[in-house]
């Protein structure tokens, strides 16, 4: 077995103090033969680790698959002194495989307990809105603007392993370490992507809202910032700089319709076309009256509206007919003071654009 061990400068830009200590925290990644522990074997471990200024570094490396065993006690008891594991993909493939080896070997796996942060999972639903093909760690270091030196996945290198095991080929061994040093490197890149679920679940102020063009506009402001601009469109459009957000919403100028709930104290007046209460309705003619249904129980409304999503505790939605999907608000009953309802207002318009998970 070979034990890797080289010092980087410490240039991780995400506060990993949101996560937990950061002296606590290792990053992880595993190359195997295969992806079952049953019919495969794990020949690679990298780590690394902060203190300071620095990045400790290290990786164990199995010359022979009779290394395995000695490969995953150095390196759990390197890990003993860490709580936290980052990684990427790692709930899916790296944890599960470890923890079947140690099962094999009898070894008692440490990581079970520790606090496991799976960029992967936690960032996926962004892949929509970012305009992402895939979803792997090299696309997303290339979207960070990340280009490696290694240019093969780890599928082709199980290859390379094989043959390094037989003609121990010092090029084959660089090419293997190389692999997994950037995909760790890489992975120090890519958890800066955590900084799009601090900034779109931190507490939004409503700093300014002004009407152009019939495009109600409303500027947002928090304390977190994230890492790219960020613009996306659709019926509406949002845009993102630093620590400030920009929503533009269209104004709709149309006659639409209020349903009241209790539809069974209402009358529809057919020719009026809209619903009375039933104290009310009762001094008039039965001839141009009939009793409300769900569809019918309605007044009529012409008025500047904004769309208003699933929103709760509105007293008024308005649509166009009953079975409608589309609600919307009068504008001019808004309170831009209500700091509870444009924070929610804002959540909705994240949801909408797929940047926070349903």
């Amino acid at each position: 077995m070979k034990e890797i061990k080289k010092i980087f400068k410490n240039n991780i830009k995400y506060d990993l103090s949101k996560i937990g200590n950061p002296q606590r925290v290792l990053f992880f990644d595993i190359e195997t033969t295969g992806l079952s522990p049953k019919n495969s074997k794990l020949y690679l471990i990298g780590c690394i680790s902060i203190e300071k200024d620095n990045l400790n570094f290290r990786q164990w490396f199995s010359e022979s698959i009779s290394d395995e065993t000695a490969m995953l006690q150095s390196f759990y008891e390197y890990a003993a002194k860490f709580d936290t594991l980052i990684h990427f993909n790692g709930d899916g493939f790296d944890l599960p495989y470890i923890r079947e080896c140690a099962k094999q070997y009898y070894l008692f796996n440490p990581l079970d307990d520790y606090v496991s942060i799976d960029i992967y999972k936690k960032i996926r639903h962004l892949k929509k809105p970012l305009g992402l093909e895939r979803m792997n760690q090299k696309t997303l270091e290339e979207f960070l603007g990340l280009h490696r030196e290694d240019i093969y996945t780890g599928g082709e290198l199980i290859e390379f392993y094989y043959r390094y095991t037989q003609n121990k080929d010092s090029d084959i061994l660089h090419a293997l370490l190389l692999h997994n040093e950037e995909d760790l490197l890489g992975m120090l890149k890519v958890v800066d992507m955590l900084s799009y679920l601090d900034f779109f679940n931190s507490t939004f102020v409503l700093e300014s809202v002004h009407v152009n063009n019939d495009i109600l506009i409303l500027n947002y402001i928090c304390n977190e910032t994230l890492p790219h601009d960020l613009k996306l469109t659709d019926s509406m459009s949002l845009y993102i700089s630093g620590n400030k957000v920009e929503i533009s919403i269209p104004i709709l100028k149309d006659e639409l319709k209020f349903f009241f709930e209790n539809y069974k104290d209402y009358y529809y007046l057919t020719i009026e076309d809209y619903a009375i209460h039933k104290s009310i309705g009762e001094f008039v003619d039965k001839a141009v009256k009939k009793k409300a249904t769900k569809q019918t129980a309605y007044i009529r409304q012409f008025a500047d509206y904004i769309y208003c999503f699933n929103m709760s505790d509105i007293d008024e939605i308005f649509k166009k007919d009953y079975k409608s999907k589309e609600k919307y608000i009068n504008l001019a009953k808004l309170n831009f003071n209500d700091k509870e309802f444009f924070s929610e207002y804002l959540v909705e318009i994240f949801k909408h654009f797929k940047l926070l998970k349903q």
